[in-house]
């Protein structure tokens, strides 16, 4: 029971932390670590968290490329709706193909779309933003997922210890 206060107690210091430095790390969307707590509770005690970390990265990335592809490649919003939907359904069907790897296709989704989520509104308000901020969106929404599966391995230990 201790351990499980202590752990409980390590959850909540170390998602107050990573609050308090959304902003230095450019987190604009930290909501996205809650996200990734649920997704991970799923894999249970017993869960592969590292293949399913290394997918949520590869979604970032083809997030990552996929809006750098809408910005130098294809006209302006709201003109390019076609672009966009094209662009978003290669982008799934090539994750769907690393997937046959063995690597988990929710977790890409789950990167793939919190990146997307996270830089949506300044694409469609203004592009041009993005060549100074795309980059950095990649990291927060990355720090963000990567927070999340840390919360979850913790919150499954606590589930554990207490459970014992």
């Amino acid at each position: 029971m201790k351990r499980g206060i202590a752990l409980g107690l390590l959850v909540g210091i170390l998602f107050a932390l990573f609050v308090m430095v959304k902003d230095l790390i450019g987190v604009n969307a930290f909501y996205m670590a809650a996200v990734a707590v649920a997704m991970f509770a799923v894999l249970g005690p017993f869960g592969d968290y590292f293949k399913a970390g290394l997918s949520m990265l590869i979604g970032v990335v083809v997030g990552l490329a996929g809006i750098l592809i809408l910005l130098v490649a294809t006209p302006l919003p709201p003109e390019n709706l076609v672009y966009v939907a094209l662009v978003s359904g290669v982008s799934l069907f090539l994750m769907v193909l690393v997937s046959t790897t063995g690597l988990r296709i929710d977790a890409m989704f789950l990167g793939w779309a919190g990146y997307f989520a996270a830089v949506w509104g300044q694409y469609m308000a203004d592009p041009t933003v993005l060549a100074t901020t795309a980059i950095p969106a990649a990291v927060g929404v990355t720090a963000s997922l990567l927070l999340g599966l840390v919360i979850a391995i913790l919150t499954i230990r606590i589930a554990m210890a207490v459970n014992r």
